[in-house]
């Protein structure tokens, strides 16, 4: 069976809820879990857990635009589409955070940077033990 999301989100780790939404993340549960599925098995299986169901149409426009981001793959078969999640949750969680840091430096640049600093300066020591440790791995 493949990855179901691995290790959960540390104190300072968004969880997959963070980044997709209630929705996003639960379509991306089910999916990690089976390996790998079409919207009709998705929209049954949530729907067996939800109270008020949701339309196909709801699900097939979450998985297309999950797809469309790179955190799905997906291939016809038939009439239909059979989707796999493209990785775990802990890199879709790392592909969503440096996206954010890129539209930030570039929207911001130095400024962002200067933030980013001022902010480090005041983590609590663990955090900034971390962020130094990264930044010195790729420094090398």
């Amino acid at each position: 069976m493949p990855d179901q999301g691995g290790t959960p989100p540390g104190p300072h780790e968004p969880a997959i809820e963070d980044v997709l939404g209630p929705l996003g993340a639960a379509v991306m549960r089910e999916v990690w879990a089976r390996g790998e599925a079409s919207v009709s098995t998705v929209v049954e299986a949530l729907n067996d857990e939800r109270p008020r169901p949701l339309a196909y149409t709801t699900v097939m426009t979450i998985m297309a635009r999950l797809f469309e981001r790179g955190f799905l793959e997906r291939e016809r078969r038939g009439r239909q589409h059979v989707y796999r999640a493209a990785g775990d949750e802990a890199s879709l969680i790392e592909t969503m955070g440096g996206q954010a840091v890129d539209r930030l430096l570039a929207r911001y640049g130095a400024t962002a940077l200067r933030r980013f600093a001022h902010r480090l300066a005041d983590a609590d020591p663990d955090l900034r033990d971390q962020i130094l440790e990264l930044a010195s791995r790729r420094t090398r």
